[in-house]
């Protein structure tokens, strides 16, 4: 088996012809390109997994200490800027309130239109854009995703 093997490779690199060179001339580049995207595909779910890690680091956080003011939800944006890189400008916090047994949320409790009890979430967004290699050299563009997490306070 090993004797067959090693004769075939021989006759192929003693191949006079070339041909084996140029069909590798071919498929050099495409296996280049079909590398180099894997590796950009790999750079952004790690990017994703990251902004999911920071999302629930928030979670935590919350939970630990409700951000019942201005200064305090200011605080966990810095925090999830620091650990994302994220500008603060893509990170937004919003109190929103849920009525009853409602599947929707409503910016504030007096929109309620049931009586009953009204539960209150935080909900953070973060916004991220990430750019793929290949728009150095013109294909492609960025790739704007977004997450949100709704945080159940009361």
């Amino acid at each position: 088996m090993m004797m067959r093997l090693h004769r075939t490779l021989g006759h192929l690199t003693r191949s006079g012809d070339g041909s084996v060179v140029i069909e590798f001339a071919f498929l050099a580049p495409l296996l280049a390109l079909l590398g180099l995207g894997t590796v950009d595909l790999t750079r952004m779910v790690a990017r994703r997994t990251a902004l999911q890690a920071a999302l629930s680091e928030s979670t935590q956080i919350v939970l630990a200490a409700t951000p019942d003011n201005d200064a305090k939800i200011t605080a966990l944006k810095s925090v999830l800027s620091t650990t994302t890189g994220v500008s603060t400008a893509n990170i937004a916090i919003s109190t929103v309130y849920r009525c009853g047994v409602d599947t929707t949320f409503v910016s504030l409790p007096g929109y309620c239109s049931v009586t009953g009890e009204i539960g209150k979430y935080l909900q953070i967004s973060i916004t991220d854009t990430f750019t793929p290699m290949w728009t150095q050299f013109g294909v492609g563009a960025p790739i704007t995703s977004s997450m949100q997490r709704t945080i159940q306070l009361s």
